[in-house]
């Protein structure tokens, strides 16, 4: 992408963002597609959400799917997250689990949790509670993770360091 181009789907992303933190959907959307149609991995993963979760437009998971993987396929991140729970929505566990793991392959450490929370129970993998709190010392040892996953992989943690450590008679 050239740079007068790079310089001006940040411009329409930040603009679709602010229309968006004030509720101004369509503004949001009209930017988005802009950006979108100039290639911006950002404006992609936008429209995604609008999709995903119905801002501006009825709820439409396929198409969300597809905005977030050409997200993906742009180098965006995020994405990986957001199609691993589009999987666990529509029960396709394994599929699931190997987005999570690309997640964290791109460095999203709250993406850790999840992959825990799957070895936790057997969710798309064999259960390994061994792997879990390998997942959750990654998630806690990392800097790309929201303080409530932090919180919840600490009470996870806390949970398995109960199940090992022997109490006093």
């Amino acid at each position: 992408m050239r740079y007068e181009a790079m310089v001006e789907t940040e411009m329409l992303w930040r603009l679709a963002s602010e229309a968006e933190d004030v509720g101004d959907f369509g503004r949001m959307l009209e930017l988005a597609r802009r950006g979108s149609a100039l290639g911006d991995p950002v404006c992609w993963f936008q429209l995604g959400l609008a999709y995903d979760l119905g801002r501006g437009v009825d709820i439409d998971k396929q198409q969300a799917m597809r905005c977030y993987r050409t997200a993906w396929r742009n180098h965006y991140m995020g994405a990986a997250n957001n199609i691993a729970i589009l999987y666990r929505e529509r029960g396709d566990n394994r599929a699931m689990f190997r987005w999570f793991e690309r997640a964290t392959a791109q460095g999203d450490d709250g993406a850790f949790l999840e992959m825990a929370k799957c070895y936790r129970k057997g969710v798309g993998v064999r259960a390994s509670a061994e792997q879990a709190v390998r997942c959750l010392a990654a998630a806690l040892g990392g800097t790309c993770i929201s303080e409530a996953e932090r919180e919840e992989a600490q009470a996870l943690l806390a949970e398995y360091r109960m199940c090992v450590i022997p109490r006093s008679p």
